[in-house]
């Protein structure tokens, strides 16, 4: 078992232990050649060799499948090491939430699980594509991107919500031999030891969605006595669950039919249906939604006025107890019931971010509330016209306080920036200029940095990295330019963005020597050092960042000066 700092091939060091298995361990790790980018680290013992065989076989599955994708649901397979005792398989580390963990809080409402659906069919239809079938679709082998909704925050586009994992069941769709397979999401052919085909996946597809939609697993395939059960013993739904829609209960009966031949054909065939259906669920809501309008205004205006002024009082008194309270739980407890109040009132939320930072400490649970509370009230949020203005603040809560799984020596960067960017493009994307030009100007810098650093792998593997860094190399400046001239922001703002410029001076200086001068280079470097340097720092967590910046100084000289030969 490796050590936390141990450096695996002169490249990754080793952080902490994210996960173990029976002959693995899963370790995360930083790539020291990627701007410290989370890593995952798999370490699979070679006294099992059908297990190093298998473990090797999917790693390439995986790599042939991501390097096919452009909806960005697959792992990235970094490099494969082995030694004497381990084959270890380095991917890129996922910044998510397994779906299964997501669920043990309850079930999902029917607009959410139609649109998680829909990107499950998109997904496995890829891979039958390829040719292969998966066979053990279920919600412990989905990731939820933190920081990222069904809906994309930018415009309507989908990409990366869901990421896929495990692929130890797949097979070839010409032999159709079953694998592996778990009982509560199996369908008949795999417990019978069948030829499988497409319409497996799609039943394992609906038994997730069952689980989905009703907060609770399916009955396994086989009883006690190994008796296969029928799916209409498995698939129950409670008649009195109002977040039971009958129009996805229908597409996930038909998808768990027993008999094949009744399935949906294709993933894409069930696509449609999950589109159709969303349509009926959001005409069956209009009209549901026109009718209750129409009998309110007729029958209770009284009682509406005096409901609202009773709703607005309750938010001010809300607001007020949130911004006079010392303590952190009431203050976050009353921001969050105002925002329940008035879901489309900008000022609790604002309020709740800076509750947030308060601490200096964006932690997952909080970034979990905060993109839930913003990204379920967002038809709301979108016709104030502070709207853009939130999300830019949420970007930067997000840029410099996010602590997602950081531990003593985690510098994080490459998380924090990429689970910003989504929130830039969405400030972007409105009337921002109207509220403050350079706070657009900031967004762009903040979003073009954020794209560099979820592309710039994927842009080096495929060859075609060269024009980014010039535009990278602009942006870095534009970003110490703006927090300099700012003079409003916190010493962890300053500190992080300074983190920043030295680590891409330390990381791409020989890329920045292509168009930028050796005086250019030194003079940003000097501009970090002796900002840094003047910085007195008020707590333990940017007294450490300060240290680390101040550690990097050296290794940031010399590799400046090696980009340019050793010039001076």
């Amino acid at each position: 078992m490796l050590s936390n700092g141990y450096i695996l091939s002169n490249r990754y060091r080793i952080d902490s232990i994210a996960g173990k298995g029976g002959l693995s361990v899963v370790y995360r790790a930083y790539d020291l050649e990627a701007n410290d980018a989370l890593r995952a680290v798999k370490e699979i013992s070679k006294h099992c060799p059908e297990i190093i065989q298998s473990a090797t076989q999917e790693s390439q599955l995986i790599k042939e499948l991501y390097e096919r994708d452009k909806f960005n649901f697959f792992p990235n397979i970094i490099q494969r090491i082995e030694t004497d005792e381990f084959l270890y398989i380095v991917m890129d580390y996922i910044d998510g939430t397994s779906m299964q963990k997501l669920l043990a809080d309850g079930a999902f409402p029917p607009n959410l699980t139609i649109e998680y659906a829909k990107d499950i069919c998109s997904v496995i239809q890829f891979i039958h594509d390829y040719g292969k079938i998966y066979s053990d679709m279920k919600p412990d082998n989905l990731m939820v991107i933190n920081g990222i909704t069904s809906v994309s925050l930018n415009k309507g586009k989908r990409s990366g919500t869901l990421k896929l994992i495990d692929f130890g069941a797949v097979v070839q769709m010409e032999s159709g031999i079953p694998v592996q397979y778990t009982p509560e999401y199996a369908a008949p052919e795999q417990f019978r030891a069948k030829r499988l085909d497409v319409r497996t996946d799609i039943f394992n597809i609906g038994a997730t969605l069952y689980h989905m939609i009703t907060g609770r697993k399916p009955l396994p395939v086989a009883d006690e006595s190994k008796n296969l059960r029928k799916s209409s013993e498995r698939f129950v739904f409670d008649s009195s669950n109002r977040n039971i829609n009958e129009y996805l209960k229908k597409v996930i009966l038909r998808c768990v039919s027993d008999d094949p031949s009744k399935r949906y054909k294709t993933c894409t065939d069930l696509y449609h249906a999950l589109e159709k259906t969303e349509h009926q669920y959001h005409v069956k809501l209009t009209v549901f939604s026109a009718f209750v309008t129409l009998f309110s205004t007729s029958l209770c205006l009284f009682s509406y006025l005096q409901c609202t002024r009773h709703e607005n009082l309750n938010y001010e008194r809300l607001m007020m107890t949130a911004e006079k309270s010392a303590s952190y739980t009431e203050k976050t407890k009353a921001y969050k019931n105002a925002i329940q109040i008035r879901k489309d009132c900008t000022d609790a939320y604002f309020g709740l971010i800076d509750a947030y930072k308060s601490d200096v400490s964006f932690q997952e649970k909080e970034a979990y509330e905060l993109t839930k509370l913003i990204t379920s009230n967002a038809e709301l949020l979108k016709e104030n016209s502070d709207y853009e203005l939130l999300a830019f603040e949420t970007g930067k809560l997000y840029w410099y306080y996010y602590d997602y799984g950081t531990s003593e020596n985690d510098d994080n960067n490459t998380t924090r920036i990429t689970s910003s960017t989504e929130w830039f493009a969405e400030a972007l994307g409105g009337n921002l200029k109207n509220i403050s030009e350079q706070k657009y100007q900031m967004a762009e810098v903040y979003y073009n940095i954020g794209k560099f650093h979820s592309d710039i792998q994927k842009l080096v593997i495929e060859g075609d990295d060269t024009d980014v860094y010039q535009d990278y190399w602009n942006s870095i400046n534009n970003m110490t330019e703006f927090i300099e001239n700012s003079h409003t922001e916190t010493e962890i703002v300053l500190l992080e963005t300074y983190k920043l410029a030295i680590s891409s001076l330390e990381t791409y200086s020989y890329k920045f020597s292509s168009f930028a001068l050796y005086d250019e280079q030194m003079a940003l470097y000097s501009k970090v050092k002796n900002a840094v340097d003047n910085i007195i720092t008020t707590t333990e967590k940017t007294e450490k960042i300060k240290q680390n910046i101040i550690n990097r100084y050296s290794a940031a000289e010399r590799m400046i000066e090696k980009a340019y030969g050793g010039k001076k």
